[in-house]
């Protein structure tokens, strides 16, 4: 009998699977929320004074991706031109997936 055949499937497929290995760990860490932003390196390890981004609200993945207005331009003109939901931004098709890897990338914040 072979291996492979005891194996289970997915029951969804993740395009997450179909990315480059950096852009995979951005994905990963936004998705955790195990990440260098400000919320989790001071209410989770305790390394910076304060889990705010420098706009005054907790930096966290969806408030990067969503709503920071320090990141709008990049995120409203380039990036994704219409309105996008959190959801897509991070599970969606692999084409979501590599704007919002490249986007992390080029923020600002190191995730």
């Amino acid at each position: 009998m072979n291996i492979k055949n005891k194996r289970k499937t997915r029951a969804e497929k993740d395009d997450y699977h179909l990315l480059q290995r950096e852009e995979q760990v951005v994905l990963l860490r936004l998705r955790t929320g195990h990440n260098r932003l400000n919320h989790h390196m001071a209410t989770k390890l305790k390394l910076v004074p304060s889990p705010l981004c420098p706009c005054g609200k907790n930096q966290t993945a969806e408030h990067i991706l969503q709503a920071c207005p320090y990141y709008s331009a990049l995120r409203d003109t380039r990036t994704w031109p219409e309105e996008t939901a959190l959801q897509k931004k991070l599970y969606g098709p692999k084409e979501d997936l590599e704007r919002t890897a490249r986007f992390a990338l080029q923020s600002g914040p190191t995730i």
